[in-house]
């Protein structure tokens, strides 16, 4: 019995049908399209460990450090 196939297997699949039927221009504005979206991710993934941060020391703003016990 064969192996059942991962979803990334079956989107490549379809990605090289489409590619095989594609124009240069459609393969351009394809590529370009993935580009931005990896740099979109990125960029998300960069805010979301920003926030993070932010919220793990944000207790900070609301204490007078001046103050010692």
């Amino acid at each position: 019995m064969p192996q059942p196939r991962s979803g990334r297997q079956i989107i490549m699949e379809r990605l090289n049908k489409a590619i095989q039927l594609a124009t240069t221009a459609d393969l351009q504005r394809a590529a370009m399209f993935l580009e931005g979206a990896r740099e979109v991710r990125k960029g998300s993934r960069r805010q979301r460990t920003n926030a993070r941060s932010a919220q793990a020391t944000a207790w900070k703003k609301k204490v007078d450090d001046s103050i010692t016990w």
